[in-house]
């Protein structure tokens, strides 16, 4: 009896076989590219890192949720019932950016109008500089990565222009895998950077847009907060 033997079509064998082919074509692109590209690896490493973490950082739920946008305009509201605790432990129990501040700004614990606003603006201004952490990075990988790739390229054509002058004649071999060397660390220097760069440009437009949100928002309820109740306080003795 003939053991059963089955033969897969081409086409299904080849996608098989891709994703092998991909990865070893990128290990030995990595590896041929000289010690440079490990630096370059690293920097590629650092900038998904970089990305992710801003990424989670700088969205709306952690930042300036719907929720909370909507809670604060309906200040009035809670100001005709003359009850404005469950708003504020509403905004404690949420926890974002937005509510912290927006909590501090209706705690009723300012003597004026604009101590209140100097107070929040401070304190807005050092969340911003919390948010903006990472970013600076993303900058840092723009200049560096495509320096690193340079450097790898002059290594290699270094080492080509050495391969030129041998006392045997030039060593063609040996010119094209320098060749080969400053290339993949020129692709690799730009792989990095261009991402990066993208990256970069739009957290700076995302953190612009949220510091422009938050101030408007922020403003428009210790306006309306201090309107409500600031009337309402005792007079001092």
């Amino acid at each position: 009896m003939k053991p059963l033997s089955i033969e897969l079509p081409a086409p299904l064998l080849a996608a098989e076989e891709a994703p092998r082919g991909s990865l070893s074509l990128l290990m030995e692109f990595l590896a041929t590219g000289g010690g440079t590209m490990f630096l370059i690896v690293a920097c590629s490493m650092v900038s998904v890192t970089v990305m992710i973490s801003v990424w989670l950082r700088l969205r709306d739920r952690y930042v300036l949720p719907q929720s909370v946008r909507s809670q604060l305009r309906s200040l009035p509201r809670y100001a005709d019932k003359g009850d404005i605790k469950p708003l504020q432990e509403f905004l404690e129990k949420d926890g974002s950016l937005l509510a912290r501040l927006g909590g501090k700004a209706i705690s009723g614990t300012f003597a004026s109008r604009e101590e209140c606003v100097e107070t929040i603006s401070a304190r807005a201004k050092e969340e911003l500089h919390h948010l903006e952490r990472g970013v600076s990075v993303l900058e840092a990988m723009v200049t560096v990565a495509p320096l690193l790739g340079l450097m790898g390229t002059t290594i290699g054509l270094v080492g080509m222009f050495t391969a030129f002058g041998g006392d045997a004649g030039p060593d063609t071999l040996a010119v094209a895998r320098e060749i080969g060397v400053a290339l993949r660390c020129t692709i690799a220097g730009l792989f990095v950077a261009v991402p990066s760069v993208v990256a970069h440009t739009y957290f700076v437009r995302r953190l612009d847009s949220i510091a422009v949100r938050m101030e408007s928002i922020l403003h428009e309820t210790v306006q309306t907060f201090f309107a409500h109740f600031e009337v309402q306080r005792p007079p001092a003795r």
